[in-house]
């Protein structure tokens, strides 16, 4: 079978093997068995397989499976894209990391002999994933690389694409229309937000229309996101974690991406 994905996660195996996980284009996660995937030997052979690298992976069949029943064995692989800046600038990689971390969180696995290549139910997850690794790539080139724009826009996208994203229209007591009100409050616990009659607080409503700002903006056009900062950052992810039953330090780049 042949495969199309992002390498988002890479374990060295053995000498110089390696056993990878790629997010392929159907929006599941695929496990792949690399011969010779570290790179090395005589010739000094560099790695394909880096985190971020776009590759395609024809699969050989198998007689007999190995250990983990759902990892396939390569048996041709080729690069088909690859970020250049990521790697040396320590945020972005951090980024991207993070990125990766999240998306293996929510994915589903693709079983060999039983998921179906074809199907799509799924695309959208590969589709935010790769435009946010592509366009955090071109930011670095542009010089315009602004770490909580670029991890805003990507979680506001996620967000929608799983449709999970709060209600950002209605008051989640009164159903009365936010924009309607001067004031907008957040309600973390419960990931809503609510006019300031039923629930007084700190004022919220430029993080309510930085959310929606955020579906109608493209990736391509991360520059014209402007206003957001890392504490609506971390309310996202705090959501994020809260519908999905984790810790934030559970995401071992997200301390190192905010600290």
């Amino acid at each position: 079978m042949l495969f199309e994905g992002i390498v988002i996660h890479r374990i060295p195996y053995k000498e110089r093997d390696l056993i990878v996980k790629l997010l392929l284009r159907n929006g599941l996660v695929g496990s792949f068995y690399i011969y010779g995937g570290q790179g090395g030997g005589k010739h000094h052979k560099p790695s394909s397989f880096e985190l971020g690298h776009m590759m395609k992976i024809l699969t050989k069949e198998q007689k007999m499976k190995l250990d983990a029943s759902d990892i396939m064995i390569s048996s041709e692989h080729q690069k088909l894209w690859a970020p250049v800046g990521i790697r040396h600038e320590i945020k972005s990689y951090y980024l991207m990391c993070l990125y990766f971390e999240l998306v293996q969180k929510l994915s589903l696995h693709f079983q060999p002999g039983v998921s179906e290549l074809e199907n799509q139910d799924h695309e959208g997850v590969f589709s935010v994933v790769s435009n946010a690794v592509f366009y955090l790539e071109d930011s670095l080139s542009k010089q315009q690389f602004v770490p909580h724009q670029q991890f805003t826009l990507f979680m506001v996208k996620l967000l929608f694409h799983l449709g999970i994203m709060p209600d950002t229209d209605h008051c989640s007591y009164c159903q009365t229309e936010l924009l309607e009100n001067q004031n907008v409050v957040f309600l973390s616990s419960h990931g809503q937000f609510a006019c300031e009659q039923c629930s007084p607080g700190p004022n919220e409503k430029g993080f309510l229309l930085r959310i929606k700002m955020g579906y109608q903006t493209k990736f391509q056009n991360y520059t014209e996101f402007l206003g957001t900062n890392f504490p609506e950052c971390d309310k996202l992810l705090q959501y994020f974690c809260h519908q999905y039953h984790l810790r934030p330090v559970e995401l071992k780049s997200y301390s190192l991406l905010f600290k």
